[in-house]
């Protein structure tokens, strides 16, 4: 596929960095909203990203949040027999409990984001469906206690702070709005914000068979309330930050609250949470390259004042992340595997 609007490098241009940036803070505004704001037209601003998502390298997408979820959200260090990694990708690939699907420089190393309805479908999950796939030698665990920061937080600092200041984020639901929605409504309403995100209320209200004021409503009160969150993910490699690194760390309790709030102001680090494990501290990182490396985990070993044990996965390929399968150039496809709500 020839893609004209990309630098030589690999990057993608100001403009479309610019854009970016604007739908990571809002990620459902409407074209005129963002063209005040960006002083480009709201069809220009449509076609921009009509062709960075046909591309492959953006999607506007939403999932249960990690501050509802926290409970039942695991990171999984999966470890294979050698040249199984390709069979296990695609087992993982198509469950849905496996949001996000990293694999690491080992090449026989996978890490998975698990969310679980419930701790009893966790705990069956780790102890049982994973250990048993074919090629799994050990299956580490850990279980997350709290979220600090994720991908939500991050964009792309394309724009000034003047300029995001003027795009405005969700509104909240109406005095007249209701708080409880329908459960088959709400897994089927997250299911179609998770596949795309932009997806115009018009189209939701048609496809669920309710009301545009519904639809306005209930995504109102789904954000509002902490329940779901929406997100503008870019490709990694075509972000300006393509190498992707998870770190496992453990640190002296007594300093865990402080360094994790430290990291969080990192703009390098994409997710920080507090975990039970072999770890009680995960966060990964998206650097600009390799040779920063040891510059940021400098600064990461002087916040924990008596030194605490850190360990690094590099990751080479990232065949799913929140549900959306990835090619084999870390492209978004088409499909789609929706997370339990």
């Amino acid at each position: 596929m020839k893609i004209g609007f990309l630098m030589k490098d690999n990057s993608i241009s100001d403009t479309d960095a610019r854009l970016i940036h604007a739908l990571q803070i809002s990620p459902r505004a409407p074209w005129s909203e963002l063209s005040r704001a960006l002083s480009v037209s709201p069809a220009a601003l449509a076609r921009r990203y009509a062709r960075l998502h046909d591309a492959g390298l953006v999607r506007t997408i939403g999932h249960p949040s990690w501050i509802s979820t926290s409970r039942n959200l695991a990171f999984a260090e999966i470890d294979l027999e050698p040249g199984s990694l390709a069979m296990a990708t695609a087992v993982l690939s198509e469950l849905p409990m496996a949001l996000t699907l990293d694999a690491t420089a080992s090449g026989t190393c996978l890490i998975a984001t698990l969310l679980a309805p419930s701790e009893s479908a966790l705990a069956t999950l780790l102890l049982e469906t994973l250990p048993s796939l074919p090629g799994v030698r050990d299956v580490r665990a850990h279980m997350a206690t709290s979220a600090l920061k994720s991908g939500e937080r991050c964009n792309l600092r394309a724009l000034d702070p003047e300029e995001a200041a003027r795009i405005g984020g969700p509104q909240p639901p109406r005095a007249r709005a209701a708080r409880a929605l329908d459960p088959e409504f709400r897994v089927a309403l997250m299911a179609a914000l998770g596949h795309n995100a932009r997806t115009p209320a018009a189209v939701l209200a048609r496809d669920l068979g309710v009301s545009e004021q519904k639809i306005h409503d209930a995504v109102a009160v789904l954000l509002h309330s902490q329940q779901f969150t929406l997100r503008t993910d870019v490709v990694n490699i075509w972000s300006g930050w393509p190498v992707h690194i998870w770190y496992f760390m453990d640190v002296p309790p007594r300093q865990l609250s402080a360094v994790a709030s430290a990291l969080t102001t990192h703009p390098e680090v994409r997710y920080v949470g507090t975990a039970a494990g072999l770890a009680n501290l995960t966060f990964n990182v998206w650097l600009r390259n390799l040779s920063v490396l040891h510059v940021l985990e400098a600064k990461i070993d002087s916040l924990s004042q008596t030194g605490a044990k850190i360990r690094r996965q590099i990751i080479l390929r990232t065949s799913k992340r929140q549900g959306h399968l990835l090619d084999d150039e870390g492209r978004f496809t088409d499909r789609y595997v929706a997370p339990p709500n």
